[in-house]
């Protein structure tokens, strides 16, 4: 599920060709150091960077080889002889962009005693290839609109005359690139840190290629044994309306914004049979119910957004041009690569749940959501392993954090999926978005202490004091 980071910042050149699209030339297979640049100056000599190359598809021989970029963050003190390998969410989101803003926020994310291991995983961030689509603009909700399916169609065409893999774009394949990587960078022992559609990841390392894994920490973790289309748009409503019922017991928030719930409702009916037109646009509600499920990713975006339906109920749209944008910036073919062999593939298109619902949320949702199936026509990604879609069985000490305010990671799936994890430890953070740990000084504490004894039970004392209420932007 699609945790959105800042846009590349382009800082970190793998190759000397990088800004072309997807580049070919004879490589060398295996880990080099590179240089950070300025980007990384102000943590001195205390960052490595390189760049790891693998074969696109392994045992080919056809001299086509993937390159991602890596970014180490060494210990300050006493290291500990088992990193952590960060694993970002997606698909079609990135690592390496936006990781210089991060360090200089927190040097390290959660640990300052062992080195903290980035990357950007295969077909996505500043890799080479990167299975970018240009501006289709595409959600974890799905695609809007027809024209948007066709786009998808043909990049995935497109990309696969380019003589690119689509069948080699999984989970399954960036877990060999994890292994291949470790046995460069010489590491045993190591801990895997995944978050949102990182834990997908993290997950499937678990399942294929267990040896010298140590521990695991899950924030916000989407199972592989869920299906991904049809509970989204009803999970969608859910916490749209858990959110708008927290705003009306709130008494700043309620008494700013009464009835705000059954308002939007009536917006959003208006709007099934007259969607309104600006600035040559016209908005749809599949458009809407998209960009709740985004809002509702965001921390503060999702504190905002009884402000923001307020702002749309009286005409003004800005917030919704502005996530229109915003969209494009995934790699959308990276998206499509892993959803449509490792998600979709497990799915019934012709359950349609949600598409006649008598709620304007769940039905805009559930169009976007089957217009995936017709995209993914277009991404020739082979057949699915059906181990894919089966929940992992594990005795690895896994810490799995949940939000209780998600419509993408609901925190039912975490409680769930620890059920067949015989060493796991479940919360769920109250009043909290997803990618608990990004803001919470509670899970951030919980996560260091569960890396440093990971066979313990973890003290969650902190949870009910860490956001007793939701705060709402008002």
């Amino acid at each position: 599920m699609n945790l959105r980071l800042p846009a590349l910042l382009g800082m970190l050149c793998v190759l000397a060709s990088c800004h072309s699209r997807n580049p070919q030339q004879p490589v060398s297979l295996g880990y080099t150091v590179t240089p950070c640049g300025d980007a990384y100056r102000f943590l001195a000599n205390e960052v490595e960077c390189g760049t790891m190359v693998v074969e696109e598809t392994r045992g080919s021989g056809n001299g086509r080889t993937v390159a991602f970029p890596v970014v180490t963050v060494r210990a300050l003190n006493h290291a500990k002889a088992d990193p952590v390998i960060w694993l970002h969410g997606g698909p079609g989101g990135g690592a390496i962009g936006g990781l210089p803003d991060q360090l200089k926020a927190r040097r390290n994310p959660m640990t300052e005693d062992r080195d903290w291991i980035f990357l950007d995983q295969r077909g996505a961030g500043q890799s080479v290839p990167r299975l970018d689509c240009g501006d289709i603009g595409i959600s974890d909700a799905g695609l809007t609109d027809d024209m948007a399916v066709e786009a998808v169609q043909a990049c995935g065409r497109r990309l696969s005359a380019e003589g690119i893999d689509l069948s080699q774009y999984n989970v399954a394949t960036v877990v060999k690139d994890l292994r291949d990587l470790r046995a460069a960078l010489g590491i045993r022992a190591y801990n895997l840190f995944g978050v949102s559609y990182g834990s997908r990841v993290a997950l499937g390392v678990m399942q294929h290629d267990p040896k010298d894994l140590r521990a695991v920490v899950l924030d916000s973790p989407w199972p592989p044994e869920f299906s991904w289309i049809w509970p989204q748009p009803e999970l969608i409503s859910r916490v749209t309306r858990q959110v708008l019922s927290l705003c009306a017991k709130d008494a700043a928030c309620g008494a700013r914004h009464p009835q705000l719930e059954s308002r939007f409702d009536l917006l959003m009916r208006q709007w099934q049979n007259r969607p309104p037109t600006s600035k040559g646009h016209q908005y749809s509600v599949d458009e809407v119910s998209a960009y709740l499920l985004d809002a509702l990713y965001g921390d503060e975006s999702a504190r905002a957004l009884p402000m923001v339906l307020e702002q749309m109920i009286a005409g003004d749209y800005s917030a919704l041009d502005e996530y229109l944008l915003a969209r494009n910036e995934s790699l959308e073919g990276h998206f499509f690569a892993h959803v449509c062999k490792e998600e979709l593939a497990f799915d019934s298109r012709t359950e349609k749940r949600g598409m006649d619902s008598k709620d304007p949320i769940i039905a805009g949702a559930a169009r976007a959501a089957d217009r995936m199936f017709a995209a993914c026509e277009g991404f020739a990604v082979g057949a699915p392993d059906p181990v894919e879609n089966q929940a992992v069985v594990s005795d690895i000490p896994t810490l799995l954090i949940a939000a209780d305010i998600d419509a993408g990671c609901a925190a039912e799936f975490a409680q769930a999926s620890a059920k067949s994890l015989s060493k796991s430890q479940v919360f769920t953070m109250s009043n909290m978005t997803h990618s608990v740990a990004a803001r919470s000084p509670c899970a951030k504490r919980m996560i260091a202490a569960f890396f440093d004894q990971p066979e313990a039970k973890v003290d969650d004392s902190c949870i009910a004091l860490d956001r007793p209420v939701f705060p709402f932007v008002l």
